[in-house]
């Protein structure tokens, strides 16, 4: 019965209610819509973390990461290789070499991490080959040996397919070498600083510019079925790697994982500040529902009604009121959301900014069925907590008097 009574009581001031019930679902949609926009975002920041700059985790030589010191490097590395893709759920491994040169060209000077690679499995742990805008991937067009640059070192440098540059370093004996290099391709990724410092070699020209001997490497790029598994395969790399230091990506990348690790954080308050705007118009309009019905409140308690129904009255018009506009809010946040999955949300107005930082300038929403029980649950809660001071004002009144109010 007091379900029904509560219910009724919602609908006395259809105006007020229909309001109320509005306001709350514009700021649930606002809520779930840029959760899940948010959550995009870094979802497509962290796999173009992992596809094109990191893989899911990395080997290095105890140290190496310290200062990127050329002599110190993974002996063996093939046959280190092949034990990494025998492990079950690694589903490849690359050997890289690593140097931090000193770029000539002919319009200006840089320098960034040269990366030599092998070709062929270094297709199958990151996606650079993907985003290659001229040229070709490391193909050998000329007797010079090919690049591949970022776009935003060629527009720096103002470089083009067939530009000459001139790359010096230090090699294992400590020697100053120099070597010249084609640029064969041009990459382009969402992250343009990575763009900037970052550029690729075949493997075995790096070697022979840096003097080091065969089957070495100065890290190794390994990619897993899931990346969030990447933590759980680690100590099995681990086992087979020696003393040799196993990283995942949260690990070589802070940041990133300062990212995912706060994401639900940061969007969890945003929700509750939109929450807590809301529940200070639901006790609004629950106070003045409670006001005007003085009267009537007053005779329920003369005719018998104990003041725990009455209580429990006013906390129920408090939540079917909240929840009618919660669920409507979460449902139509919902399927607009359903609908960005599949149909990219264009921020490229903001590319310049966005890329800076790795952001992607086409992002799908992403929305966990976590996160909408979590959403419904403090919507109820909410609703809850609004009604406890409009209940509490209706408890004080006095029967006697509350009859005789107009």
């Amino acid at each position: 019965m007091i379900w029904s009574i509560a219910w009724r009581n919602v609908w006395r001031n259809k105006v007020r209610s229909i309001v109320m019930i509005v306001a709350i679902s514009l700021g649930l949609f606002a809520g779930v819509f840029t959760m899940a926009f948010m959550q995009g975002a870094v979802d497509a920041r962290i796999e173009s973390a992992t596809k094109s700059e990191l893989a899911h985790l990395q080997i290095h030589a105890p140290h190496f990461l310290d200062n990127n010191e050329t002599g110190l490097y993974i002996s063996d590395v093939n046959q280190l290789v092949n034990n990494i893709e025998n492990i079950e759920t690694v589903k490849a491994a690359s050997p890289r070499l690593v140097a931090e040169p000193f770029i000539m060209a002919a319009h200006g000077t840089g320098g960034g991490k040269l990366i030599g690679i092998d070709t062929e499995k270094e297709k199958n742990v990151t996606d650079i080959w993907e985003h290659i805008i001229e040229g070709t991937y490391l193909e050998k067009t000329s007797r010079m040996p090919p690049v591949l640059i970022g776009n935003k070192m060629a527009t720096k440098l103002k470089l083009k397919i067939g530009s000459k540059i001139i790359v010096q370093m230090v090699d294992l004996n400590g020697d100053l070498s120099s070597k010249g290099f084609r640029v064969g391709g041009i990459y382009k990724t969402s992250n343009t600083t990575y763009d900037e410092t970052h550029f690729f070699v075949r493997y075995e020209d790096l070697q022979t510019q840096l003097d080091i001997t065969e089957n070495t490497a100065h890290e190794i790029a390994i990619v897993v079925d899931n990346g969030n598994e990447a933590i759980i395969v680690k100590p099995k790399i681990q086992n087979v790697s020696g003393e040799n230091d196993v990283q995942t990506w949260k690990e070589l990348s802070p940041e990133m994982s300062l990212l995912t690790d706060s994401m639900d954080q940061y969007m969890y308050i945003f929700i509750l500040i939109i929450l807590l705007g809301l529940c200070f118009g639901i006790i609004n309009t629950m106070l003045m529902a409670v006001l005007e019905r003085v009267k009537e409140i007053g005779m329920l308690m003369a005719v018998g009604m104990n003041k725990r129904r009455v209580f429990w009255m006013i906390i129920l018009e408090s939540v079917m009121l909240t929840l009618t506009g919660g669920i409507l809010g979460i449902l139509i946040g919902s399927g607009i959301t359903k609908i960005f999955e599949t149909t990219p949300i264009d921020v490229s107005m903001f590319s310049e900014g966005l890329e800076k930082y790795g952001f992607a300038t086409q992002i799908y929403t992403s929305l966990q069925t976590e996160t909408i029980i979590t959403i419904t649950i403090l919507v109820i809660i909410t609703g809850l907590l609004s009604a406890i001071y409009p209940a509490r004002k209706a408890l004080k009144l006095n029967p006697a008097e509350a009859t005789r109010t107009d």
